[in-house]
């Protein structure tokens, strides 16, 4: 029998609400992003985002089950984002959730958003998780390598010791006097310009393990700002900077593969979203001949619709929460 649940995602800034009917006929998928209500303070501000959720969490509810065309009544399950994320983001979404699994009297589904993103990648038909593979995960404060050879059976084989990559092209935007998303108008640069022959790190790309580290990237470029002035261009220099970023990431990812022996592997998360990154993953994987899984930038950033396809999964195999499900700001697997 085909079911039909409702997921929530809160963990960060962003509130989003998806609707599922079966593991991937997606119904509705609303975000709303809070980006304009933090830009003036240069970041996030936890409690302005809670307060934020709690404003708009149901009126959004409302709205997504008036897209997908049916009432609570049709609902079999609820899932929520209880982890990673700041506390009182996922404390909104947590309490929601276990509101309407009480009131309608189906299971609630606790979901760790760093293990869902890579499913945001079979919501566009591609068919079933080909096992084993190495997932990317490019995610806010987040750069991972995961290994996964079945459903809920996965591990964490290289992370990010400092910034992340995502964190990294921010603060570089920053520094270069971009506007935020800093991630996005460093693509941007990264697609209409060559990049001219810099020198620039290339973070751990030579070591034999599959952690991250950007903060000297991030460091060298404020250093060559400061040394150069203005007596460059722009689009040359960030371009590169992006190249350096790309090859890391491509590296340590076709390492991994590598090593575990898989032959395919995925991108997700919000750096996920950028055109370059995704050609020279596209070029990078067709030359290694492995199966590559690259969801659409839409389901790159944060959004209900990835935390759904993974709670259908947990919910065809009996996988589900009790009210007791706590919020856990922190990543664990």
């Amino acid at each position: 029998m085909t079911t039909t649940g409702i997921a929530i995602d809160t963990t960060f800034d962003d509130t989003s609400i998806a609707v599922l009917r079966g593991r991937n006929d997606l119904l509705a998928n609303l975000t709303l992003s809070q980006f304009n209500d933090h830009a003036i303070f240069g970041g996030v501000v936890p409690e302005r985002a809670s307060r934020r959720h709690l404003e708009v969490i149901h009126p959004l509810i409302r709205r997504a089950l008036a897209e997908a065309g049916i009432g609570f009544d049709a609902l079999d399950w609820v899932a929520v984002s209880h982890k990673p994320g700041l506390m009182g983001s996922i404390l909104v979404g947590l309490a929601t959730a276990k509101a309407l699994a009480f009131s309608l009297d189906i299971p609630l589904i606790g979901i760790n958003h760093i293990e869902a993103h890579p499913y945001a990648g079979l919501l566009t038909g591609t068919g079933e998780m080909p096992f084993p593979i190495v997932h990317l995960i490019v995610a806010g404060g987040h750069t991972l390598l995961i290994h996964q050879t079945a459903h809920f059976s996965w591990s964490i084989v290289g992370r990010s010791l400092d910034d992340a990559a995502g964190e990294c092209a921010d603060k570089v935007a920053r520094i270069f006097g971009l506007p935020m998303p800093g991630g996005k108008a460093v693509d941007e640069y990264a697609m209409t310009c060559r990049p001219g022959s810099f020198n620039f790190p290339k973070p751990l790309i030579h070591q034999d393990n599959f952690d991250f580290s950007f903060s000297g990237l991030k460091t060298a470029m404020r250093q060559f700002r400061d040394k150069h002035a203005d007596t460059f261009d722009k689009g040359e220099v960030l371009s590169a900077f992006f190249e350096s970023v790309c090859d890391v990431l491509v590296h340590k990812t076709l390492s991994a593969a590598e090593r575990h022996g898989v032959r395919a592997i995925s991108v997700s998360g919000g750096l996920a979203a950028s055109r370059r990154l995704r050609q020279r993953f596209t070029d990078a994987a067709e030359a290694s001949g492995l199966r590559l899984i690259y969801p659409p930038p839409q389901f790159c950033t944060d959004n209900a619709a990835m935390v759904a396809c993974l709670a259908a999964h947990k919910f065809e195999a009996g996988r589900v929460s009790d009210l007791r499900l706590t919020a856990e700001p922190n990543l664990s697997e």
